[in-house]
């Protein structure tokens, strides 16, 4: 039952085969694309819903009165 598996890890290889400023520009590159997703997910979050309303339905102050 001990299978070992195997796992590609040569991009972590590639990471430190980088020079110092490559790695940087990928760095910069990260946390541009994290600060990006995070400031979505706190505008969606606090982003107060629209109430629906059905298509071909007007509303009006009486029911039952076009």
């Amino acid at each position: 039952m001990n299978r070992k598996r195997n796992v590609d890890l040569s991009w972590i290889r590639s990471w430190f085969d980088l020079a110092p400023d490559e790695r940087k520009f990928m760095a910069g590159i990260l946390v541009i694309a994290l600060v990006g997703l995070v400031a979505r997910y706190v505008h969606l979050k606090n982003q107060k819903p629209d109430p629906a309303t059905p298509a071909g339905v007007e509303q009006s102050g009486r029911r039952g009165e076009p």
